[in-house]
């Protein structure tokens, strides 16, 4: 009998600390069914202080809860239990070490306080576990349990859990947070589980201060009848830091004209300062500081008056956008984010504070952010202007080569066609995404920051594709034919940046970006938030296209001098080349190079008009530089138009 005890004992043991990863838990339940006789009931309660353990029993009339755990309550009274119908009774013992409270929940209706609940503790009797339990009786207690845990569904007579003196704060604190690889999270759906606490316990100060180990500081006072408003400080505590600590203002009118459900609700006001435990992989927190405020047994929310919390830091480099935000999320789709609606953001060097009409957990966002773009405005209705422009003449040059295509097959035009397919696409996204952006949906957001970056991306790498292609006539004629050339190079021009794109979005790269004016307006559109992934994927995927493409137009352009020098007519010449030059820069993307001179005006302008009426240079060119019916231009002609050129060429590699 002893050892199947002790085996039910050890595995119980087991279940319960692999259930709540390797560790006990620090509030304990035991929960379980007395059989007892038709007499009148009633409780003997026989609690100590210390940390011996807890002691639950029951007999034909009578239920014992007794033992050594409490730190300050003492009770040794009787209790008259209410009469109910049958033998048997459901029960519960409640006991929460961190507020010295012990509760009974007796027949699912009545509930009885036995200690506490006193001020919050740092060191309290805790890890109750099983020591030992009476053999089957005809009276008792039925399907014992802990958290949910059946222990013995046969009746015992009593049941002997032995206590542990710890820590209580750094177990409220394992509770609360999740520490995995040296990062610490704030647990799903514990983000309530501390302002829960702190509502039950008991003060004896009007204004109660306490601090966990991990971090997180509360203070908690009562909301009297005469309030008038209150300033409360984060204390320095254990973590003093180089700043000034965070503050909130609670004004006089935060209840308005609601019926208190108590006399004296409290107000909780807790301070984080750990930048991990509010986690959201797109911003960066201000001093790691968020500040949360709760008001016992109410909603507040459209206050008439506002609630400040005040930030204090250093001075912040020109490039960092401020933002005061709180905590808010989808509770269904398990989904937390930051959101800025409800609160006012003022701000100067050394502070910022927040002006929020409702209550939850607030921050100061910190976003890197471009200078102020002098003009955004008028740029952005001339990108308007010249993307509506380049939309319109990429579906005209690909509807013109469609008609054309058995007496223009060759690779040159497929490849020309392909870009004119990826700058329609860029441009079509560009105007949906300026358009749409201002919906603040998230998930179209995202869509549309994909379609764009996509495109982008593809326009780059089939600008590139046309610069190698010209290489490829130019200087490699007697062997230009490759297999399945054109399957290889669409490999590289559509699914190579889908590739970029689709490992960017797994790492929620992508948002709802704000671009500042030199005036203090912002426009959105759904675009990359990381500043890394845009120098990486933009700025360092275009380096890298720029100068190729840039070499490659030198070499165009010196094969052309040299081809047209010896003509007759001078004056056509000259015109055919500055006129080849500039189809070319457009065709190889060497105009996106303006960008590199974007700090000045003149050159965001040379930018924004050239970059965005690339689908019309590429129209134009397909007109001028087509060969006529019954003509034979010369060579460097063919070339630029990837006419019979790369098709003769072609022939004479597959025949040698």
């Amino acid at each position: 009998m002893c050892s199947v005890t002790l085996g039910r004992i050890c595995t119980f043991l087991l279940l319960v600390c692999f259930l709540n990863d390797g560790r006990c838990e620090r509030d304990f339940r035991f929960c379980g069914v007395r059989k007892h006789s038709n007499e009148t009931q009633k409780l003997q309660l026989n609690v100590t202080r210390g940390c011996r353990g807890l002691s639950i029993s029951s007999t034909a009339d009578t239920l014992f809860i007794g033992g050594e755990l409490t730190i300050s309550c003492v009770n040794t009274s009787s209790i008259s239990l209410p009469q109910v119908s049958g033998l048997e009774t459901p029960f519960c013992v409640y006991w929460d070490g961190f507020l010295d409270l012990l509760r009974l929940e007796y027949n699912t209706t009545r509930n009885f306080t036995l200690c506490g609940p006193s001020t919050p503790q740092t060191t309290c009797c805790t890890d109750l576990s099983l020591n030992k339990n009476s053999g089957s009786k005809d009276v008792g207690i039925l399907n014992g349990s802990v958290r949910g845990d059946i222990i013995e569904k046969n009746a015992q007579e009593f049941y002997i859990f032995r206590g542990e003196s710890n820590q209580c704060d750094n177990e409220v604190c394992e509770d609360l947070l999740n520490t995995r690889n040296g990062q610490t999270a704030m647990k799903s759906g514990r983000e309530d589980e501390l302002e829960r606490l702190l509502m039950q316990s008991k003060f004896t100060r009007d204004m109660q201060d306490f601090e966990l180990p991990c971090g997180i500081q509360a203070a908690v006072f009562k909301l009297g009848p005469d309030f008038k408003g209150n300033t409360v400080v984060r204390r320095e505590g254990r973590f003093p830091g180089i700043n000034k600590p965070p503050s909130v203002y609670i004004p006089p009118t935060l209840l308005g004209n609601k019926t208190r459900a108590r006399k004296t609700p409290k107000v909780v006001c807790l301070f984080y300062n750990n930048n991990s435990l509010f986690q959201d992989k797109n911003s960066v927190i201000l001093n790691g500081d968020v500040v949360g405020v709760t008001v016992e047994n109410e909603v507040i929310a459209d206050l008439v008056e506002p609630v400040v919390f005040t930030f204090f830091h250093k001075k912040q480099p020109e490039n960092m956008t401020r933002t005061c935000v709180f905590w808010d999320g989808l509770p269904h789709e398990g989904k937390m984010f930051w959101n800025e609606s409800g609160c006012k953001t003022l701000k100067s060097d050394t502070q910022t504070a927040c002006h929020c009409d409702h209550l939850t957990y607030f921050a100061v966002l910190l976003q890197i952010s471009n200078k102020p773009v002098h003009n955004l405005e008028a740029q952005t209705n001339i990108t308007y202007i010249g993307c509506g422009i380049s939309a319109l003449c990429c579906i005209l040059t690909i509807g013109l080569f469609l008609c054309q295509r058995k007496s223009t097959s060759n690779k040159s035009s497929l490849i020309h066609m392909n870009l004119a397919v990826a700058l329609l696409l860029l441009n079509v996204s560009f105007l949906l995404n300026m358009t749409l952006a201002s919906l603040c949906n998230e998930g179209v957001c995202l869509l549309l920051a994909l379609m764009l970056h996509y495109s982008l991306l593809c326009s780059f790498t089939w600008m590139a594709i046309e610069a190698y292609n010209v290489y490829r006539l130019l200087c490699k004629v007697l062997c230009t034919y490759t297999s399945q050339y054109m399957l290889k190079l669409c490999l590289v021009g559509f699914v190579l940046p889908a590739a970029f794109v689709c490992g960017f979005a797994s790492r929620g790269a992508y948002g709802l970006y704000r671009i500042t004016s030199s005036t203090g307006t912002e426009t959105t559109m759904c675009w990359i938030l990381h500043p890394l992934v845009h120098y990486i994927a933009n700025v360092g995927y275009f380096v890298v296209i720029f100068l190729f493409g840039t070499s490659m137009l030198v070499v165009t352009v010196v094969r052309i001098r040299h081809t047209e020098k010896h003509k007759c007519t001078p004056e056509r010449s000259s015109w055919k080349l500055v006129s080849s030059v500039l189809m070319l820069t457009c065709l190889f993307g060497t105009t996106w190079g303006l960008n590199f001179f974007s700090f000045t005006f003149t050159g965001q302008l040379l930018s924004t008009i050239l970059n965005s009426l690339q689908g019309f240079c590429l129209c134009v060119r397909y007109f001028l530089m087509r060969p006529k019916q019954g003509t034979d231009g010369s060579r460097s002609s063919k070339f630029l138009l990837g006419s019979s050129s790369s098709n003769a060429a072609e022939s004479k590699s597959r025949n040698s």
